[in-house]
């Protein structure tokens, strides 16, 4: 159905108002309903669509999301943008199938510059590095000024072991003058080269000019993420003061649940190496591998406290009733379910998932007999590997883009874990794994967490690259999960402790 001109102008209007109000309140509940609301009178506007996607994807409303993303491509086949915010979607969804098939699509268009390059990127990503160089290459002949082109040309470069290409694709792209989104990519890039050169002074100053151009790209996303930040690390000061061994002991003694499967979590700061953990895991033919979804924390936010987008309080699931967390559990199972996650009689759901780590009090409400597995690593190696990553501002890593800032956020964040550990006390359904440790002895180390999961070794994990060389990776370090497990990342920090002190001295 067509919309007339005045009809569309009213709708675009609808949808601009509906962003800027989640923009303010960060309420993406209450956007996705609004939007969905709008979509069934606008369905023709790509835009829609697309902010349905977004929004339903924040609220892991998978099925909502993937349907949006049909739609916009229906719309919009041969809008680079659409394809490339549809192909993210269906990755992080884990259909890379449908990601590749969409791009390929597009190359068919006379818009085939950025099919190459997602093309490219996706390969990339799934460590076929061979075949992303081809994609690449197509791109680059076929405009060889095109920023983004020598962009992806030199991480591919960079990842082959081609220095002096990479350096020749990347420093034109992070020139001044160059749109600071395109040079804060480059680099990022050329930071990792001077590590791998061992020139750590010139790595943090490619590294620290590349989060000022992060700022400039995107000052109204940067702003909400720092606030929404302030926010959490509010809620987790009181988090540490409001908990109690005498609460955690009571609900975790409650009759276990019988309307899920056994559930463990992985979670710890990001880059304390719950990714290689969890491939490892994963490769069980009875692990469920729930990787990086925010389903359970959604079920429990939108279940429980659906008028409360600053986040729960501890205090307030004392009087939850048994109806209402086992409506928690059923939401959980129910968003699984849209991702095709659907457990067997003998399954252990492993969710992994680093934002849960200061959630984590909140879940043993709804789900007393959840097994907690807490990946650790030295801070200083976490917080250099998190400085060091290129990511597009966010609550969850905004504080990376300032070395104070990610100090915080670290402490912030761990000072949950710690203080829930301690009231835990002795009992057996919480571990901390040490990522050193899975660098040395990376095969008894797993054994131990599995079997800790009720589960016994199975072969398939000793080859566990193998198994999984088709998985998708949600984490932002997929890139070192395709790579041999060694043990050079271990202590790094030290080459860095006199460009980024700041980053290193909380630490001892």
């Amino acid at each position: 159905m067509k919309l007339s001109p005045d009809k569309w102008i009213k709708f675009e209007q609808q949808r601009r108002d509906i962003m800027a109000r989640y923009a303010q309140d960060n309420h993406a509940a209450a956007a996705c309903e609004a939007m969905r609301r709008l979509a069934a009178k606008a369905a023709m506007l790509p835009g829609v669509q697309a902010d349905l996607m977004k929004l339903a994807w924040a609220v892991c409303e998978f099925s909502t999301a993937l349907t949006a993303a049909d739609r916009l491509l229906a719309l919009a086949p041969a809008q680079p943008a659409a394809v490339q915010a549809a192909a993210d979607l269906f990755l992080l969804c884990g259909q890379p199938d449908k990601a590749r098939a969409s791009w390929l699509r597009l190359e068919k268009s006379p818009q085939n510059q950025a099919a190459w390059l997602g093309l490219a990127s996706l390969a990339e990503r799934a460590g076929r590095m061979d075949e992303a160089a081809e994609w690449s290459a197509k791109a680059l002949a076929n405009n060889p000024r095109d920023a983004q082109s020598r962009i992806r040309a030199g991480c591919i470069a960079r990842r082959q072991g081609r220095m002096s290409e990479a350096a020749a694709h990347l420093e034109p792209c992070s020139a001044p003058g160059v749109p600071p989104a395109i040079r804060a990519s480059a680099l990022y890039e050329l930071g990792e080269l001077h590590d791998k050169a061992n020139d750590p002074a010139s790595a943090v100053a490619a590294w620290r000019e590349a989060k000022r151009c992060m700022e400039q790209a995107w000052p109204s996303q940067v702003t909400l993420a720092r606030r929404v930040r302030a926010k959490a690390i509010d809620q987790n000061r009181r988090l540490v003061s409001d908990l109690t061994p005498e609460s955690i002991r009571r609900w975790r003694s409650q009759p276990p649940a019988t309307d899920i499967p056994p559930v463990v979590i992985l979670a710890g700061h990001p880059r304390s190496g719950t990714t290689l953990l969890e491939q490892v895991l994963a490769a069980h033919p009875d692990i469920l591998d729930i990787d990086e979804k925010d389903a359970m924390a959604c079920a429990l936010r939108e279940t429980l406290f659906p008028a409360a987008p600053g986040g729960p309080e501890i205090t307030a699931l004392e009087n939850a009733s048994g109806s209402s967390l086992a409506a928690v559990r059923k939401d959980y199972l129910r968003r699984l379910a849209m991702l095709g996650s659907n457990p067997g009689p003998s399954s252990v759901i492993l969710d992994k998932n680093p934002n849960f780590t200061d959630l984590l009090p909140f879940l043993l409400r709804p789900f007393p007999g959840l097994r907690l597995v807490i990946a650790r690593r030295d801070p200083r190696d976490v917080l250099l590997s998190c400085y060091r990553l290129p990511v597009v501002p966010e609550s969850g890593n905004v504080g990376w883009l300032r070395e104070a800032d990610a100090v915080a956020d670290y402490v912030s964040m761990m000072s949950v874990w710690e203080r829930l550990r301690d009231c835990l006390g002795d009992e057996t359904g919480w571990m901390e794994i040490r990522y050193e440790d899975l660098c040395h002895d990376l095969e008894h180390h797993a054994a131990c967490v599995t079997r800790f999961t009720g589960l016994e070794w199975h072969p398939a994990q000793a080859v566990w690259q193998d198994t999984g060389k088709d998985r998708h990776v949600a984490s932002p370090s997929y890139e070192a999960v395709r790579t041999p497990v060694h043990t050079g990342s271990i202590g790094k920090w030290q080459r860095y402790a006199d460009h980024l002190p700041e980053l290193f001295r909380h630490f001892k």
